[in-house]
């Protein structure tokens, strides 16, 4: 076995400095989720959501931020089918029905607008990206208005909206992260 010199200690540190170098998310990739969710009203929720995806492991900054964004559409697509479902019960107070309908369209529109931000997000126009979250938090706010107002006792449906605010309070986070980086 050959004795380790300082010419190969020199090389070997020369390695690994050139590769966090040229690979810096790569190689800072796994711990950027976790320096991204400090900033998160729940890390740890935060850290659970991003590891719910396997693409979250060594995403750079900004496929974090279109990550966020999508896991809040995702969250939106399932609790339209949840809506579809419950609306589907043919005893639902009026009220309540009118409620849930209110809110499906709510969904649909925050939906396209976070749709929208993932576009405002590949041409790093950062004040729309904040913009088409906002708006889409701002519509599940008016859904469960419309909720409580009705009387629903659907604490499930709370519970996402509550899950989709927060969703898109992380990719606001980011956003603001990046807006400060540029």
């Amino acid at each position: 076995m050959k004795p380790i010199t300082i010419r190969n200690c020199f090389f070997l540190s020369s390695l690994v400095l050139s590769l966090i170098t040229l690979f810096p998310h790569q190689i800072a990739g796994s711990g950027l989720v976790e320096q991204v969710c400090e900033h998160s009203h729940n890390k740890t929720k935060c850290i659970e959501s991003f590891n719910s995806n396997p693409t979250s492991e060594g995403a750079s900054l900004e496929q974090l931020g279109v990550l966020a964004i999508k896991l809040a559409v995702q969250n939106a697509t399932y609790t339209s089918l949840y809506m579809q479902q419950f609306l589907g019960n043919q005893t639902l107070d009026p009220a309540v029905q009118q409620a849930v309908s209110h809110c499906a369209e709510q969904y649909s529109n925050a939906s396209q607008e976070l749709e929208d931000s993932i576009d405002a997000l590949s041409t790093d126009d950062r004040h729309t990206v904040f913009t088409w979250v906002s708006a889409a938090i701002t519509n599940i706010e008016s859904c469960e208005d419309k909720l409580k107002e009705s009387g629903s006792p659907d604490s499930v449906l709370l519970a996402r909206n509550a899950m989709f605010r927060f969703l898109c309070d992380n990719a606001l986070a980011i956003n603001k992260i990046l807006t400060s980086k540029h």
